[in-house]
C-alpha cells in the first residue's frame, strides 16, 4: 500500500474536517456528499457539483474558506464518482439520472434554500436546477462552462474518459496531468500539480487510480451522451431571474471569451470574472476567486 511519503495528501483524500452524508439513488445505490458544518447555526448553505469524472475534493481549498466565512458547504459525488457507489448500468451516468440524484440528496438534506456552485458538467445541472428549484437557489456560479462548447474540446473529453485509470505512484499522475494540461494551466508548481493529482487519484495496493467508474467512458461515448441534446442557449435561460457568476478559464479550450461575453450580455443579473493562467475548468485555488466567489454569495444571501 503506498504511503502518505508516496505523496498522498492523507487530509485531501480523507476530506479532513467534514463529515459524510449518504442518501439513495430510485435504482438503490448508495450516493455521497460530503458537509463542511460551522459551529454557527442555521448558516447559509452552499450546494457544490463537481465536473464529469470529479469529486468532492475539487472543493476541498474552496469549502475551507466559505465556511471559516459562516457557510456550511455540501459537495456532492455523482454515481460512480468519488464515495458513491457505482452502477450497475453505466447507461444510468446521464444528466437526466445525476439530475433526479441530486433532487433526492436536497430532499434527504431538507435544503429549503442554496447557493449552487457549479463546475462544468455541474454548471450544466446548473441550468436545469434553476427551473426545478426556483425560489430556493439564492445564486449560481458557474465554472467554465456555457451553451456552447467547442467541438474539439469536447472529443478530447470523450476519447480520454476511461482511457487511462491508473499511474504507478501519485508523482506520475501529477507528471500526466501536467502533460495534459500544463499549457493551459500554465503557472502550477510542482507541488500543485501533485495537488491535483491528489484531488482526482486515489492510493490503491500499488499504485494510484482515477476516482471514477471506467463506465463512465462507456457512458459519454453511447450516442454522444456528454451534453444534452436540447437548446442549452434556451435551458440557460432557466437562470435569468437568479443571480449568477461566470467564471471563464482565461485558456480555457472548451469555453470561449466569446461565449462568455455573449452569456453575460444576454443575462442582467450574471456578472462575468476571467480566472487568469487557467484553463478547464478553473481550480478555485487562488484567493481572487474565492474572494469573488465569497462575496457575490454574501451579497446575494
Amino acid at each position: 500500500m503506498l504511503q502518505a511519503s508516496d505523496n498522498i495528501d492523507e487530509n485531501l483524500q480523507s476530506l479532513t474536517g467534514t463529515t459524510r452524508f449518504t442518501w439513495q439513488a430510485s435504482d438503490g445505490i448508495t450516493l455521497s456528499a460530503h458537509i463542511w458544518e460551522t459551529d454557527r447555526p442555521n448558516c447559509p448553505t452552499v450546494l457544490c457539483l463537481a465536473g464529469l469524472t470529479r469529486n468532492s475534493r475539487d472543493f476541498y481549498r474552496l469549502a475551507n474558506v466559505l465556511q471559516k466565512n459562516n457557510l456550511r458547504v455540501i459537495a456532492m459525488d455523482y454515481r460512480g464518482r468519488g464515495m458513491s457507489d457505482h452502477a450497475a448500468d453505466f447507461r444510468t451516468y446521464s444528466l437526466e439520472q445525476e439530475g433526479d440524484d441530486i433532487d433526492r440528496g436536497i430532499k434527504a438534506l431538507g435544503l429549503e434554500k442554496f447557493s449552487l456552485i457549479g463546475t462544468s458538467r455541474g454548471g450544466l445541472h446548473s441550468f436545469s436546477m434553476a427551473k426545478r428549484h426556483q425560489g430556493r437557489i439564492s445564486s449560481i456560479i458557474i465554472n467554465d462552462i456555457g451553451p456552447t462548447l467547442e467541438q474539439q474540446a469536447l472529443d478530447d473529453i470523450v476519447a480520454s474518459v476511461g482511457s487511462v485509470m491508473t499511474q504507478p505512484s501519485m508523482i506520475a499522475a501529477a507528471e500526466r496531468l501536467q502533460s495534459l494540461h500544463g499549457a493551459t494551466f500554465s503557472k502550477l508548481s510542482e507541488a500543485d500539480w501533485i495537488t491535483f493529482a491528489n484531488q482526482l487519484y486515489s492510493p490503491a495496493s500499488d499504485c494510484v487510480t482515477l476516482c471514477y467508474d471506467k463506465g463512465l467512458g462507456d457512458a459519454v461515448r453511447e450516442e454522444d451522451k456528454l451534453i444534452p441534446q436540447e437548446d442549452l442557449w434556451a435551458s440557460f435561460n432557466n437562470l435569468k431571474p437568479i443571480p449568477h457568476l461566470l467564471l471563464h478559464g482565461e485558456n480555457s479550450p472548451l469555453l470561449t471569451a466569446q461565449t462568455a461575453q455573449k452569456m453575460s450580455q444576454l443575462h442582467e443579473k450574471m456578472e462575468f470574472y476571467t480566472v487568469p493562467s487557467e484553463g478547464h475548468a478553473p481550480l478555485l485555488w487562488d484567493q481572487p476567486t474565492q474572494d469573488r466567489i465569497l462575496t457575490f454569495i454574501q451579497r446575494s444571501l
